[in-house]
């Protein structure tokens, strides 16, 4: 009787430590699109998504962020400047002019754990955006970071969802603002 009761604790947490894990490796299906309403750069920009940027995910959830970042990248894009061509791996499509490249790069992922079931648990995003001109020279460069304070018991797409729309909301305010991308679209103005 109690080997019967043994093996069907041992299936429970089984099942259950599978399902946490299935809810640990998921992001966000839709791009996030509830940006601030801003005047548009008026520039048109290459965004450079990376097989390097989509690979990555965070150490110990296995979070695909990587994939979030490069879902959501060409839509926040298309919120802050006005012309916006997609390119993979720096390749400009034949015939294609751009005034500069939005590349983000994914240099710091990490999702803390707290100590109890009711704990706060943190999920940390560090983006480095990089809008160079069109011969790789830098305009400007800026890491943004994107994190959520939640409880253990949050589920993961939860927790990425507000990481990610923290970050991409603190990425539009900073390319927005930046003064070195002002001063450079200035000088594409005729």
């Amino acid at each position: 009787m109690k080997h019967k009761a043994d093996r069907r604790i041992v299936v429970l947490v089984s099942t259950l430590a599978l399902l946490l894990l299935a809810g640990c490796a998921s992001v966000p299906n839709q791009p996030f699109t509830a940006y601030v309403e801003r005047e548009k750069i008026h520039l048109k920009v290459a965004v450079n998504i990376t097989d390097e940027l989509r690979k990555v995910k965070t150490d110990k959830w296995n979070i695909p962020i990587g994939i979030s970042i490069a879902t959501n990248t060409p839509v926040f894009a298309r919120h802050v400047f006005d012309d916006v061509v997609d390119i993979s791996n720096g390749q400009l499509p034949p015939n294609e002019t751009v005034g500069a490249i939005l590349t983000p790069k994914i240099v710091y992922t990490a999702r803390t754990e707290g100590a109890t079931g009711g704990g706060e648990s943190i999920l940390d995003i560090k983006v480095e955006w990089t809008l160079s001109d069109t011969n790789g020279n830098t305009i400007w460069v800026n890491t943004i970071d994107g994190r959520n304070n939640a409880t253990n018991g949050t589920g993961s797409k939860e927790v990425s969802r507000k990481a990610l729309e923290d970050l991409l909301l603190k990425s539009q305010q900073a390319i927005s603002s930046a003064p070195a991308i002002k001063q450079f679209v200035q000088k594409q103005s005729p």
